[in-house]
């Protein structure tokens, strides 16, 4: 009986463990989106212009 009950608190504590890192990373991970985000919005747009020869659309040097 003992050993089932050991089993299940360890299993029960690295369940939490897992849990509370899983949303630190996932809280990270949502700050650096944001901020790449942030930054590429601040880019300015390219232009894209077709070049006659091929058809194939390229950004217009800025």
């Amino acid at each position: 009986m003992m050993p089932q009950v050991l089993m299940f608190a360890l299993l029960g504590t690295l369940g939490v463990v897992a849990a509370r890192t899983f949303m630190k990373t996932r809280e990270r991970v949502a700050v650096r989106v944001r901020e790449a985000e942030r930054a590429m919005a601040n880019r300015p747009m390219a232009t894209l212009v077709q070049d006659p020869a091929t058809g194939i659309y390229r950004p217009r040097d800025l």
